[in-house]
């Protein structure tokens, strides 16, 4: 039979040892016929082949982010979107737009802020944000997910008062006064949290098809989903039902907190459910970020001496919840960021891999942005995979090495390290902490600098990558992360016909130009879900 799809008079790189290079690729149902020559591939059309010209532009394996938060994206699109905002004003002048175009109760929600890019470099203030909504809830989230700010309306939705405690793993940011700033760290945001309204099934299967969209456009054919709950499962189940879901879902269920974790375990896990959706793995946290010191070190923060960040999880229950989804056969991924979170998730890992000796564990730490050398060869030796995120270097380079000096920033996004070492690195962005472009992540990968090509010569330019290195963590690295290497990450016969086209080839251009490459098609299982205009 004649193949459905052909793309030809393009640069196609396969990531396949066979047959490195291509100018053209045939597609049969959802998988890949042949890649070759024009000479050889085009002679293979029927009547009713679809052929693409692609005019230059470069083919490769569909790229994966393989660390995201696709419900929380959705929910950003639709509500305020304060990344890159300058300051308290401009955020206030958003919340009293928001403000007159909301009906009476809803509350006011939105994220992004980081008061690194605000004079002073301070947390923020409820009174702000009470002046400009005090008659409705506003609650913002931090760029990194570890910090909130809320209004007065809010706290006292959630019940905090003057004489409100910090929970286990958060802290409530406190004036001179003690009494609340409106300011809630790592496990803290969940007394806010859990006084808001519960979302509706629809809506979030709203918010995830909104995402989702995003997402096509900007050349992803699959997404490792970091910590969703029931709720969500579901919705993506009802959304694989009916043939909703462009894009390939790996899940995590969420094992944060106060979470249930054996019930969610006890499930079996679900591969490729209807070709998109599968669950097969549990997110953890011990630690929580750099940027609101929440991160655990084993040393002082430089910026903020006698405090070496917060322990969201204990040790030990990490290596008892490891250990426990383990034994029912699923992934365990940690999120862990300080040198010592990092350490301690090894130890856990080495303990519960000996004491459950799983078949083909994969386990991995997501993040790990500020690692000690000496830590990187255990990582090697006992299978663990590095999921890291190549534009939180870009994005964090202005502050991250004052919050732990010259000599710990050696090991600041130490992407050279893990891949010296052999050590399996999967991409991803984690969206919508940084953008979900991953044109971006493959400019920060290759550069170390920002989109104004600072700073001249790359941040740490030691630990960058190769182009060729940075792709195959985007597409054969992240596809290992998610137990896909033999579907997914190679355009050869056989495997998935799950293809991202730029616009440009990437290899011929000044690596400064990558951000700006553009797509121009994404393509899963055969399927075109985005064409360029």
């Amino acid at each position: 039979m004649p193949p459905d799809l052909i793309l030809h008079g393009g640069a196609v790189v396969t990531l396949d040892a066979a047959r490195p290079e291509a100018q053209a690729v045939a597609v049969r149902g959802d998988s890949i016929l042949a890649a070759g020559s024009d000479v050889e591939i085009l002679p293979l059309a029927g009547p009713q082949t679809r052929r693409i010209d692609l005019r230059g532009a470069l083919v490769v394996p569909g790229l994966i982010d393989a660390h995201a938060h696709v419900r929380s994206l959705g929910e950003q699109l639709a509500t305020l979107d304060l990344h890159g905002v300058a300051g308290v004003d401009d955020v206030v002048r958003l919340v009293r737009e928001r403000e007159r175009a909301l009906p009476p109760g809803a509350w006011i929600t939105g994220g992004g802020w980081d008061q690194n890019l605000w004079p002073g470099k301070q947390f923020p203030d409820h009174r702000p944000l009470t002046a400009a909504a005090p008659d409705r809830p506003v609650w913002l989230t931090r760029v990194d997910g570890h910090a909130g700010w809320a209004n007065l309306k809010a706290m006292q939705a959630a019940g905090v008062g003057p004489r409100a405690t910090d929970p286990a793993g958060g802290r409530i940011v406190r004036d001179a006064r003690g009494e609340p700033t409106g300011v809630f760290v790592d496990n803290a945001q969940n007394v806010i949290e859990e006084a808001r309204p519960e979302p509706t099934r629809e809506q979030i299967k709203q918010s995830i098809a909104l995402a989702l969209k995003r997402c096509a456009e900007s050349g992803l054919t699959e997404i490792h989903d970091a910590g969703v709950d029931a709720a969500e499962v579901e919705a993506y189940r009802e959304l694989a039902e009916a043939g909703q879901l462009p894009l390939r879902i790996y899940l995590m269920w969420n094992g944060m907190g106060d979470v249930a974790l054996e019930p969610l375990v006890r499930q079996p896990p679900i591969v490729n459910y209807r070709n998109r959706l599968t669950l097969r793995a549990v997110k953890l946290m011990i630690d929580g970020a750099m940027g609101s010191r929440g991160a655990v070190f084993e040393e002082d923060y430089a910026d903020d001496r006698g405090n070496r960040g917060l322990l969201v999880t204990p040790a030990e229950e990490i290596e008892r919840r490891a250990a426990l989804a383990m034994r029912h056969g699923y992934q365990v991924c940690t999120h862990a960021i300080g040198d010592r979170g990092i350490r301690l998730t090894i130890d856990a890992y080495e303990r519960s891999l000996a004491a459950v000796r799983p078949h083909d564990p994969r386990p991995r730490i997501e993040h790990l942005q500020c690692v000690r050398r000496e830590d990187v060869p255990r990582l090697k030796a006992l299978g663990i995979i590095a999921s890291m995120q190549p534009s939180h270097a870009t994005s964090d380079m202005y502050w991250a090495e004052d919050r732990v000096g010259r000599k710990r920033g050696e090991g600041l996004y130490a992407w050279r390290w893990v891949l010296d070492a052999g050590v399996p690195l999967a991409a991803g962005s984690d969206f919508p902490v940084d953008p979900e472009r991953p044109l971006i992540g493959l400019h920060s990968a290759v550069t170390r600098q920002d989109l104004k090509d600072w700073p001249e010569g790359g941040w740490h330019p030691g630990q960058a990558m190769t182009l060729d290195e940075a792709l195959r963590a985007y597409t054969q690295g992240a596809a290992h992360a998610a137990y896909e290497e033999g579907r997914k990450g190679t355009i050869a016969p056989g495997y998935w016909a799950d293809l991202t086209v730029f616009s440009k080839d990437l290899r011929r251009i000044p690596p400064s130009e990558i951000a700006r490459a553009g797509i121009d098609f994404t393509i899963v299982g055969g399927a075109v879900v985005f064409e360029k205009p």
